[in-house]
């Protein structure tokens, strides 16, 4: 919950919501570590998940890191590691059979950044392009089918019945747009192609926002502002009686 708004206001760069919302990642951060850093999960006899300590270590670190690129303005930089951390513990639920919705929609966001990366400053698609683009597609279409299966943990994110409803909602509306990136492929017509695959990605940040704590950083943004006004204000009316 706190982890999403600190990589969608890093990619948005946008600096004090980002400052705010790694100060609230890594206070969570701070609890969650200590917690599950020697959790040993065992397979059988003697038999443990070794990368687990060193795994939990190189998030540790990226995320302290991506902090510091916030402070210094490199909100790109920590965009990137925060990627990175979810990436390594995206690894290591699914190593473990730990079943978590967002890992899902974490596969079917990578493989849609591949999609866009890959028609990147091309104005045509050559036989070689539609290729790999269909190679991607297959996988996109496979994590999303596991976004769609996956069971969303209602007491885990705070969500009621009216909320799971939007999300399925919103899930409904992106195999909609599958399927015409799918028939934008099969049609070869590069702008259609172009075009669907840039329409792939409203709605998923959407969906994937609606699993963040946002409120907090809003209030207290909203709050500085104020601040901010009264103090001008202020001073307005001391320059005024001078």
């Amino acid at each position: 919950m706190v982890y999403v708004p600190a990589v969608v206001f890093t990619s948005l760069h946008k600096p004090r919501a980002s400052e705010l919302a790694m100060e609230r990642l890594r206070k969570v951060w701070k609890k969650y570590y200590p917690k599950y850093y020697s959790l040993e999960i065992k397979y059988g006899v003697n038999i443990t998940d070794k990368f687990w300590k060193e795994d939990f270590s190189q998030a540790k670190s990226l995320i302290a890191s991506a902090e510091g690129n916030v402070k210094a303005g490199d909100l790109t930089g920590a965009n990137y590691k925060l990627v990175e951390a979810r990436q390594i513990m995206q690894r290591l639920r699914s190593r473990n059979g730990f079943e978590y919705f967002l890992d899902s929609m974490t596969k079917f966001d990578d493989n849609l950044t591949q999609i866009l990366v890959s028609l990147r400053g091309k104005d045509r698609l050559a036989e070689k392009d539609l290729q790999a683009l269909r190679s991607i597609y297959k996988d996109l279409q496979a994590s999303w089918s596991r976004v769609a299966k996956t069971k969303i943990d209602l007491v885990a994110f705070g969500f009621d019945e009216e909320k799971e409803k939007a999300i399925r909602s919103r899930i409904q509306e992106e195999e909609r747009l599958i399927a015409l990136f799918a028939a934008a492929l099969a049609s070869r017509d590069a702008d259609r192609i172009f075009q669907a695959a840039q329409d792939l990605k409203p709605n998923f940040i959407v969906l994937y926002k609606a699993f963040g704590d946002f409120q907090p950083i809003f209030d207290q943004i909203v709050a500085e502002r104020k601040e901010r006004e009264k103090e001008e204000e202020k001073e307005k009316v001391e320059e005024g009686s001078e």
